[in-house]
């Protein structure tokens, strides 16, 4: 497998570099994102857990994939999950209707005017 940075970007506010790749891997499928992560640590010399893989894309017909990831400064951060509220689980569940057996229903009601 080999890999070549196409484009690198530093972010200093968000204290990340921005980085995409081109990865050639010949006579083998699509890489897997812990195999293209580890690549990444050892190119820039980082650790695993500061690497976010975005998105690994293969070209049709071709055995090169384009790469997007993340190397954060201090560690790839955690996104915050907002909570459900409980209001529906506070519900009480709503009373089924029992139906008639089929024996005690009643026929339908006839118009005035109508044959039988």
């Amino acid at each position: 497998m080999k890999m070549d940075v196409t484009e690198e970007k530093k972010n200093t506010f968000l204290k990340r570099t921005d980085v995409m790749l081109m990865i050639d891997h010949a006579n083998q499928p699509t890489p897997k994102v812990e195999d293209v992560k580890k690549e990444i640590t050892e190119k820039f010399k980082t650790t695993p857990d500061k690497v976010e893989i975005i998105y690994i894309f293969t070209h049709s017909g071709d055995a090169k994939s384009r790469v997007k990831a993340r190397i954060w400064e201090e560690g790839v951060p955690v996104k915050k999950v907002k909570e459900k509220k409980e209001t529906k689980a506070e519900e009480k569940p709503k009373e089924e209707v029992k139906e008639k057996p089929k024996g005690e229903q009643k026929p339908p009601e006839k118009k005035e005017g109508e044959k039988k």
